[in-house]
């Protein structure tokens, strides 16, 4: 009877001993993507926020809602990742002083290489046949990057931790800065979640033709700041919520008329004429011409639009 006893004794000890260790919190996690591949997670993208514009002097205001249906799918890449990302439809409502637009979104997809990590390597695709998919492209990346592909440390981190993760998208380098706040105990254990705060910096002209982007004198950067609570067990985002900045500057190149090339070509000096009458009836021309309409200044646009998001995991 005692030795039952003492079996007893020692069971319950042991039972108690490992309901007590699994009750405390973990400090220590190693994320990565790979348990999330082969799945698919659908996501609702609610953003609000503010459109200033400016162009020739005049500056005009609007406030704006969007409802955003997202989908991400993890996926085997040789040695990496692929992240596909798609932005499945939703709705956009702009209200300002001429009253409400709505407009519907379409579809748009961007594939992204990762490491296992969550580090961008390259960014496959992301061609646009319209300016409205350019700029969904750029909203869909700016909210990947805040929210759905964090970049975390291969060797592993604590609670409290800071590091800098790298993306890199062509030619384009983002670096963002992320630090592991908390385990928060509203979501189940078994999930394993990290509060997150995260802080990048997106030049998105670099992604735009050299070319164009210096005719244009086109500048355009994103900003975020945000939280994200991410699941160590599943490798995917449960939710996230924060700010983005979107600033844009160009200036519009005047095309010359066709009366403005004609003149410059009738005061060119003529062949067979000698050098110096060449270069004295040249000058007198020049010299003669006095404008007559004042001198056209390049139209500049700039636009910059403040807007709070929130990334909600759907079931």
């Amino acid at each position: 009877m005692r030795i039952l006893l003492a079996i007893a004794f020692c069971f319950t000890l042991v039972s108690l001993g490992s309901t007590q260790q699994s009750l405390q919190p973990l400090t220590s996690f190693k994320p990565s993507y790979s348990p999330a591949i082969g799945q698919t997670s659908s996501y609702r993208l609610l953003v609000n926020g503010e459109i200033q514009g400016e162009s020739g002097g005049v500056v005009g205001f609007a406030h704006f809602a969007a409802t955003v249906e997202i989908e991400q799918r993890w996926q085997k890449f040789g040695d990496k990742l692929r992240c596909e990302l798609k932005l499945k439809g939703g709705t956009l409502r702009v209200f300002s002083s001429v009253g409400e637009q709505i407009q519907k979104l379409g579809w748009v997809q961007l594939n992204f290489v990762t490491t296992n990590t969550g580090e961008i390597v390259d960014l496959i695709g992301g061609g646009s046949r319209s300016f409205d998919e350019l700029v969904a492209n750029f909203d869909l990346m700016a909210t990947a990057l805040a929210s759905l592909v964090v970049p975390f440390p291969k060797e592993g981190l604590q609670i409290g931790d800071a590091w800098q993760g790298v993306h890199q998208m062509g030619s384009t380098i983002t670096l963002a800065i992320v630090q592991c706040l908390e385990q928060p105990s509203n979501f189940l254990p078994k999930l394993q979640p990290i509060k997150l705060r995260l802080r990048y910096l997106l030049p998105i002209d670099a992604l735009v033709d050299p070319s164009l982007r210096s005719q244009w004198n086109f500048t355009a950067r994103y900003s975020a700041e945000s939280e994200v609570v991410f699941s160590v067990a599943e490798g995917r985002t449960i939710s996230a919520s924060g700010t983005i900045r979107l600033e844009v500057g160009t200036k519009i190149p005047i095309p010359q008329t066709n009366q403005e090339k004609s003149e410059q070509k009738q005061s060119q000096p003529e062949n067979g004429q000698s050098g110096e009458k060449q270069q004295s009836q040249y000058q007198e021309q020049q010299s003669s011409q006095q404008p007559t309409s004042p001198q056209m200044t390049t139209p500049s646009f700039h636009l910059k639009v403040d807007a709070k998001f929130d990334l909600i995991k759907l079931q």
